[in-house]
């Protein structure tokens, strides 16, 4: 006997084992699935980012909205090749091509196109192309914005030839000025590329005497967002660049909760339901079995045959 119960206490823990590996096999085939979809989709590994800075958000309180680019947001980005895969703020507000919460793409790029520097992801606002002399700007996407939204403190500028102070007015969620000074550029000759800047900056990142952004220095234009879920990394490694949304930490422990405690939901639930249905099926089967032996006591017994007389 107790050699019988010990063999079933090891078929147990087997079988228990075995569910395990099983269900960690499938969710490891899941992630992988995954991962491989979004690198096919992208072109990139890793095919996502994590935010560090508040540089992109659109909230003055540090409060973090889904649907735009947060502190601790995990971020999709699809490889660009030409300049044409890109859509800026100027380009998108013709079009009415809007991502994140606003006209335009926003990018992922290198700082000068050095690995060295960790990438920065703000939004492409406009494209600058150099013309044959080497010093002045054409930007063609300028001549289908209304006359009110953009200005040039030259006023002998147009789009065809742009060497002073470029204001593209309206911009978004403060509905705030972007000034581009040329003549701070990184000095002739020009080199085309994109300006780009963070919706939540005051001003571009080429205030400073920086070149353009060039085509080659992109890494891709992100596509789609996870939420709060980078917050995880940037606390472990430390690089969180500014403050946590505070509602961004709430959203994520919650999440975090109810990943964790909807499997144990399921699997108790589940459980209880084939409980019910093993003790339903025992009690119908206690239920059939006393039946069968009540009517077999309670049925009389046929006559038995007495000897047969003849005559």
């Amino acid at each position: 006997m107790a050699s019988s119960q010990g063999k079933k206490k090891k078929d147990k823990k087997r079988g228990s084992a075995y569910l395990f590996l099983r269900d960690a096999a499938v969710a490891a085939i899941l992630v992988a699935g995954i991962l491989l979809a979004m690198f096919a989709y992208t072109g990139q590994w890793p095919p996502l980012v994590v935010v560090e800075s508040n540089s992109m958000m659109h909230s003055e309180e540090n409060l973090s909205e889904v649907g735009v680019i947060d502190t601790g947001d995990l971020v999709l980005v699809k490889e660009v090749d030409a300049v044409a895969d890109i859509e800026t703020y100027v380009d998108g507000f013709a079009s009415g091509h809007r991502t994140y919460g606003d006209y335009g793409d926003v990018v992922v790029y290198k700082v000068n196109g050095q690995d060295i520097m960790t990438p920065i992801i703000h939004r492409a606002m406009i494209y600058l192309e150099a013309n044959p002399d080497g010093e002045s700007y054409r930007a063609e996407s300028l001549q289908y914005l209304p006359v009110s939204k953009w200005s040039a403190s030259d006023p002998a500028d147009n789009w065809t030839s742009l060497t002073s102070v470029l204001t593209i007015h309206d911009v978004g969620y403060r509905h705030a000025s972007v000034v581009i000074d040329i003549s701070h550029l990184n000095g002739a000759p020009y080199l085309s590329g994109f300006i780009t800047k963070g919706d939540h900056n005051p001003s571009v990142d080429q205030s400073y005497g920086s070149n353009p952004v060039h085509i080659t220095w992109v890494v891709g234009k992100a596509r789609g967002e996870i939420p709060w879920f980078g917050l995880l990394k940037l606390w472990t490694t430390g690089t969180l660049g500014s403050p946590a949304p505070q509602n961004s930490v709430t959203d994520l422990w919650v999440s975090l909760i109810l990943i964790i405690l909807l499997p144990v939901i399921i699997d108790i639930v589940l459980t209880y339901r084939e409980k019910r249905m093993i003790s339903k099926k025992r009690k119908a089967d206690a239920a059939s079995h006393s039946s069968g032996e009540k009517t077999e006591a309670e049925d009389p017994a046929e006559p038995v045959a007495g000897p047969t007389k003849r005559y």
